[in-house]
């Protein structure tokens, strides 16, 4: 008798651990860019991927160098994963391609999986500002340090932490593991 109360226990307990579903923003809405080849790119092409977006600049002090190494972590982990992309927004519109292309390689990245984008004032900034709510482009460049997971249907699903420096206030050192395992999440949805 007590095995039975014992396996209806461990039953229980196991449905109170089941993981809420993420949550559901805005959806992004199709969009065109410039990407660090200099080439047209159209948010068409994220479609049915699970993506992680992010706000950067090519000349950025502080907060974007170390954002980039930390999408790099990232970056490693998609490796191979053919329904997964990256997508680093620049919040400058005077960054060049190529000034994308060679900020982007320093990291890993301005690769077919991890894609670098600029754009026309008003269009970086309804995208940082009206859509993920992560910055202000105009007047001055300010922006998010969080990267942003992005569903297959272009739902936003979660921000995340991307500072992890010790005495950092925003640091959350299990940001990127949490990304990465809600990341996976979406792709079996």
């Amino acid at each position: 008798m007590n095995r039975k109360y014992a396996l209806l226990t461990l039953v229980l307990l196991s449905s109170c651990t089941h993981t809420p579903p993420l949550p559901k923003y805005d959806r992004v809405p199709l969009f065109t860019m410039t990407d660090s080849n200099g080439q047209p790119f159209s948010s068409t092409a994220l479609q049915n991927k699970v993506w992680v977006a992010d706000f950067i600049y090519t000349t950025c002090p502080a907060a974007c160098p170390m954002m980039s190494a930390r999408m790099k972590v990232v970056h490693k982990d998609i490796a191979g994963l053919s329904d997964v992309r990256i997508v680093s927004f620049s919040v400058d519109p005077k960054d060049t391609p190529s000034a994308l292309k060679a900020f982007g390689s320093r990291y890993g990245g301005a690769t077919p999986d991890w894609i670098f984008l600029t754009g026309s004032p008003e269009t970086v900034h309804h995208i940082a500002f009206d859509i993920f709510h992560a910055g202000d482009i105009l007047g001055k460049i300010e922006h998010s340090t969080k990267f942003i997971l992005v569903d297959r249907q272009g739902y936003i699903r979660g921000y995340y932490s991307s500072l992890a420096a010790e005495g950092d206030t925003e640091s959350d050192e299990h940001a990127i593991p949490e990304l990465l395992k809600d990341l996976q999440t979406l792709r079996k949805e």
